[in-house]
């Protein structure tokens, strides 16, 4: 390889790694679809009404993430938590695709660039700018990565059916939460950015590399777009967290 200025910019386009997922995950017979929610609180609801059924573990030195199995009419959808930032993030949907997933949507939320995006409200994420390091690692160095269309257009059209309102466009993705400066935030809102998050551009650069599909739904979090932070209590919001979940099950098992 050759090396650049800058290590992040040496992107190698060899498919096959030191460490590849297929070295240790064995493929579980009817893993096609799978939400990743950020959003425990939901998960631990579904696991308390019994419509959750564990059938692997994504394991790490910090923390052990169920994987459970669960309906939606006659559809076989699973679930996993998110593990959060990107490096995390890109490891968990490694994983999950050795399994054999190959269909995803991931919910979460994301702070929101622009004042009157309330709390709550639904974003779809077309691309993300790439201001994080996972990325670098699946694709070739370029300011932002697209989110399958096919995936985006499923979750509109569900929206659009169920007269839900949403807001499609760009998301930022950033590695570091205590250096979300004002002047990045002003320059990311000129980019056409509305929220930042901390994982989008990985799992949009895996997705990719793997050759699977993967769509993505945020919802209107804390607020970066005043002088001041507001956290608009944001994580406290239950049942819109598990009404988010419930449609990213049913979106998941149109793909």
């Amino acid at each position: 390889m050759e090396m650049k200025q800058y290590p992040i910019l040496e992107f190698d386009e060899s498919r096959d790694a030191v460490i590849n997922p297929s070295n240790l995950i064995k493929p579980i017979e009817g893993c096609e679809r799978c939400v990743i929610t950020f959003f425990r609180d939901a998960i631990e609801k579904l696991d308390s009404e019994g419509k959750l059924k564990q059938i692997a573990t994504f394991y790490n030195e910090t923390v052990n993430l169920p994987i459970y199995e669960t309906y939606v009419g006659e559809k076989r959808v699973h679930i996993v938590q998110g593990f959060v930032g990107s490096a995390g993030a890109a490891a968990l949907l490694e994983e999950l695709i050795a399994f054999g997933f190959d269909k995803f949507i991931v919910c979460g939320g994301a702070g929101v660039l622009q004042k009157d995006i309330a709390v709550g409200h639904l974003i779809i994420p077309v691309s993300a700018i790439r201001d994080e390091g996972a990325s670098y690692h699946y694709l070739p160095p370029s300011r932002e990565v697209k989110c399958d269309e096919d995936a985006v257009r499923t979750i509109e059209e569900y929206f659009i059916e169920r007269n839900i309102e949403y807001i499609k466009a760009k998301t930022w993705t950033t590695d570091a939460c205590y250096r979300e400066t004002r002047g990045k935030v002003e320059l990311r809102k000129a980019e056409g950015c509305v929220t930042v998050d901390m994982e989008a551009a990985a799992f949009f650069a895996v997705s990719k590399f793997r050759n699977v599909k993967l769509g993505q739904i945020l919802y209107g979090g804390d607020d970066l777009s005043g002088v001041e932070w507001d956290s608009r209590r944001w994580k406290s919001r239950e049942d819109i967290r598990s009404n988010l979940v419930q449609i990213a099950l049913r979106i998941c098992s149109k793909l």
